[in-house]
């Protein structure tokens, strides 16, 4: 007899190359997953996260799009749906995190971080859910900062709170048919600029008193991915730091 192959669920991850992202692809490329990984210009970086998904026994696509140009967002859904054979699951990650003083911001700036951490995820979101049949998911990547209000990333905040209330709509919008939540990282990846006493001083600021790892991201992924009673919410993956 033959054994009849499980069906795998299909994911768009944006922003998969790299940082998080990289680590939200392949886990859902571990967990049985088939997988498209956007990038805007790690090439390289996301040839090599859709080698590993292939190695993993899925099907895998890298593609390129520039997420803050018009029309772009629609376009990648429609060629991820295309590769992978249908799609299930969204994952809205891809990002810009300027930083600068509220007074140094200009129009251009504010304009570029909405463009690709709100526009774009929106855009993504209606392609997505009208291709996706009953049970498919969408997790957007929100922030714990939006909690917080860091001075120098205001504009970044603000796209990050209005993916929040995004997320809330469309989970009304859709439901039942389409579930939409989000996950929002605490202190997981640091910037590169940090040092030794600033990762020290970040992991303090959490109840479990360390820095997350990417893969804390990917595991909320999961869960929202498979809780099958679970929309309209935002999972704080940030080792307890919103209650220091």
């Amino acid at each position: 007899m033959t054994e009849t192959r499980p069906e795998r669920r299909r994911a768009l991850v944006t922003g998969g190359a790299a940082r998080v992202g990289r680590a939200i692809a392949l886990a859902l490329g571990g967990a049985g997953y088939d997988v498209a990984i956007h990038y805007g210009s790690s090439s390289g970086a996301a040839a090599e996260v859709e080698a590993a998904v292939r190695e993993q026994g899925g099907r895998a696509a890298a593609l390129q799009a520039d997420l803050s140009e018009g029309g772009e967002a629609e376009r990648l859904v429609k060629r991820a749906a295309h590769e992978l054979g249908g799609l299930d699951l969204l994952v809205n990650n891809a990002a810009i995190f300027p930083h600068g003083r509220p007074e140094e911001v200009t129009v251009g700036d504010w304009d570029r971080v909405f463009a690709l951490n709100a526009r774009a995820p929106f855009f993504c979101c209606r392609a997505a859910a009208g291709l996706m049949t009953p049970g498919g998911s969408i997790v957007n990547i929100a922030d714990s900062g939006v909690e917080e209000g860091w001075p120098g990333y205001a504009p970044y905040l603000a796209s990050k709170a209005a993916l929040v209330s995004l997320t809330r709509s469309l989970a009304r919008a859709w439901a039942p048919r389409i579930r939409v939540n989000a996950v929002a990282p605490g202190p997981v990846l640091l910037p590169e600029s940090y040092g030794e006493a600033e990762h020290a001083e970040a992991a303090e600021r959490t109840l479990l008193k360390r820095v997350g790892r990417p893969e804390d991201v990917a595991n909320a992924v999961l869960y929202l991915d498979r809780a099958p009673y679970v929309t309209g919410e935002v999972l704080y993956v940030d080792g307890g730091a919103r209650l220091t």
